[in-house]
């Protein structure tokens, strides 16, 4: 990754955008929306740019000196582009030159806007339609509320920080808010239904929780051949109890605040008095092994009364069990028998 993804604060910020073009105005229909001072230095503006509220339009022709105490600098203007990123460098201020990311210190996302919930896709400059088209199917899966929903959310912090200590409590609640009932009868303006839901949410995530074990078993190191359950699993746990040779794409997967605990995956290696301690404190653990679950640990966990599930690795056929894809020459030969 060399573009590190981050989000800026621009409210009340100056920033300045060389050019008054269209190009100038895409950049400028974005920056709108943030609350920056927009300062433009162009021989002529765009008729919309002149009637867009937060624009000023400064001085007709450029010198380095207009860049000074900007938080980030557009150039949009080929015959300037060069030259205005040198200087905007030079100062030391974030720059961004359209359409040409080698002489940039940074590139523009494609962003989907559901404020205050961004979602922004990058491809580091390498495949914009790529962007643009992944663009359009998150925003095609995204409800038009989803910001307002995160504004309610914001409403409760306060009351979840005070009603469930840190950790899974918290984190559960905050997931069936935003991806169970409580979400849907939002959405649907079911205010009723709404305040029922999260009413319910807190008296469910106030009781003694208790703790799971999930023995995850890898077929293969690819992370494209987990499951779905699999994959869920690993994005619940609290606490992630892998064998040293799981590889690190798989581990990736995981949540980032997750503690991960590698183990020799070796019998009597000390993972089954780690998986009963963490359980025992009320922690989601997962077992991950690089190969099938430890029947050992398993029954342990059973034993001492534990819930657990067991999540089989896809198998994959061997070479011999792998069926030929047929050609036109076998499909012949098969219709001519069945004629026969």
């Amino acid at each position: 990754m060399r573009y590190f993804p981050i989000f800026i604060d621009l409210q009340d910020r100056p920033v300045t955008v060389v050019g008054g073009g269209e190009e100038a105005l895409r950049k400028i229909r974005l920056l709108a929306k943030t609350g920056a001072r927009i300062n433009v230095i162009a021989p002529d503006l765009h008729e919309e740019l002149a009637r867009t509220p937060g624009v000023n339009w400064v001085a007709r022709g450029y010198h380095a000196g207009l860049l000074e105490g900007a938080a980030l600098v557009y150039s949009a203007d080929p015959a300037l582009n060069a030259r205005v990123a040198g200087d905007a460098q030079a100062l030391g201020i974030p720059v961004n030159a359209v359409d040409n990311p080698d002489i940039s210190t940074f590139i523009v996302p494609s962003i989907v806007d559901r404020d205050p919930v961004v979602v922004a896709i990058g491809t580091e400059g390498t495949a914009p339609i790529l962007g643009q088209g992944l663009r359009a199917r998150i925003d095609a899966m995204l409800p038009q509320t989803l910001g307002d929903l995160a504004r309610a959310a914001s409403g409760l912090r306060e009351r979840v920080a005070e009603a469930l200590p840190p950790g899974n409590r918290r984190r559960s609640f905050w997931y069936r808010f935003f991806f169970g009932d409580v979400r849907e009868a939002f959405i649907a303006g079911d205010s009723c239904g709404y305040l029922a839901g999260v009413e319910a949410l807190f008296a469910n995530e106030a009781q003694p929780r208790r703790g799971r074990v999930a023995f995850v078993s890898l077929g293969s190191d690819d992370p494209e051949l987990l499951t779905i359950k699999a994959q869920r699993k690993l994005h619940e746990a609290d606490v992630i109890v892998h064998d040293e040779a799981v590889p690190a794409a798989i581990l990736e997967m995981a949540r980032r605040d997750a503690v991960r605990l590698p183990v020799k995956g070796e019998l009597y290696d000390g993972a089954t008095d780690i998986l009963l301690a963490e359980a025992r404190a009320g922690k989601l653990v997962v077992r991950l092994s690089a190969g099938e679950a430890s029947l050992e640990e398993t029954v342990t966990v059973a034993a001492e009364g534990i819930a657990f599930d067991s999540i089989p690795a896809v198998s994959l056929p061997s070479e011999a069990e792998a069926a030929p894809f047929p050609v036109r020459e076998d499909i012949r030969e098969e219709i001519l028998r069945a004629a026969s």
